[in-house]
């Protein structure tokens, strides 16, 4: 009777390959990764730019500094993947063009090719964190949540592999993204994981002080810190700005009878100026008086009749009752 072994079944050999996977993940979460500039070669991780991790993880072997990205759908042909000093060229190919055309559809489709390049490599180091901290920027000076917040959720991993990057802008950027949301069990579990030197941050304490403004519904607290936010926490207050505007006016509508004066609301509100502030009154349903007192010494002025104009912000506050994000992973 033969000794050789029977051959392995289907089932089998994808059980072995599945503990083979576990034991590689395992041993990676061990090991403490050190502070360097040297590209980090980690566990898998699922990513749905690469077929299976095992088999296709590649070097590139491209020379192409401009690559339309195309969400792969067969193993990587290392021809067309282009390796990380290839890829700093792109980079600084794309940042001179973004200055110049600020082309948002050509850039983000360039900076996802170079992702996936970087991906499909399993090539994470700091010049990986610089590529996703560049695109995040970028996405959000467009207002692109989606594509802003698959930047997010991996500078968050690649923190965590204390690669060097701008962890406290990105922490603020993050605070300010969760209140946007509105997940009460997120934002919690973020505030919890703060490190006593994020919370002296300057940039972490204004996302904790905008939290505290809109826990307390201090709107005029929440508005003057919108208009000074550091770096670019203003793109993201942009998204939900508007809706505590609303917010802030039905407390407005019920304090201030009989009438009050767009410009106070200006004020109040952080508005540039009264233009901007008539804007708003009106996309939500509101249309100001302008007083007919034109009187020797009278100023004419725009004012609110805050009675009529209720009915009109609780209306227009329905639209926010749930919140669209696009891209949440």
């Amino acid at each position: 009777m033969s000794n050789s072994p029977e051959p392995k079944t289907a089932g089998e050999e994808e059980t072995r390959r599945r503990e083979k996977r576990q034991r590689r993940f395992e041993d990676s979460r061990s090991d403490t990764v050190p502070k360097k500039s040297k590209p980090v070669y980690t566990a898998p991780v699922f990513n749905s730019d690469v077929i299976d991790w095992d088999e296709y993880t590649i070097v590139g072997t491209s020379t192409q500094l401009e690559k339309n990205y195309l969400r792969l759908t067969s193993a990587p042909d290392p021809a067309t993947v282009r390796p990380v000093r290839v890829l700093q060229k792109t980079l600084d190919l794309l940042k001179e063009k973004w200055r110049k055309d600020q082309n948002y559809a050509y850039i983000c489709d360039q900076f996802k090719s170079v992702r996936q390049d970087l991906t499909v490599q399993r090539i994470k180091s700091e010049f990986t964190v610089t590529v996703y901290e560049i695109h995040a920027r970028i996405a959000l000076e467009k207002g692109d949540l989606g594509e802003y917040n698959q930047c997010q959720t991996q500078l968050k991993q690649l923190y965590e592999y204390n690669l060097q990057g701008h962890v406290m802008e990105f922490t603020a950027y993050r605070i300010l993204y969760l209140l946007h949301t509105r997940n009460p069990s997120d934002i919690i579990a973020m505030l919890a994981s703060l490190t006593p030197a994020q919370k002296h941050d300057p940039a972490v304490k204004h996302a904790l002080k905008v939290r505290t403004a809109l826990a307390s519904s201090n709107y005029h607290a929440l508005f003057k810190l919108y208009i000074s936010a550091p770096n670019m926490g203003g793109y993201l207050m942009d998204q939900f700005v508007e809706r505590e505007r609303v917010e802030a006016m039905k407390m407005i509508c019920k304090a201030y009878r009989p009438n009050i004066e767009v410009s106070f609301l200006r004020s109040e509100l952080g508005f540039i100026d009264d233009l901007e502030c008539t804007g708003f009154l009106k996309a939500i349903g509101v249309v100001p008086c302008l007083n007919q007192d034109s009187g020797p010494g009278k100023k004419r002025y725009q004012f609110l009749d805050t009675k009529a104009a209720l009915p009109y912000v609780l209306e227009a506050g329905k639209k926010y009752q749930t919140v669209d994000i696009k891209g949440q992973i």
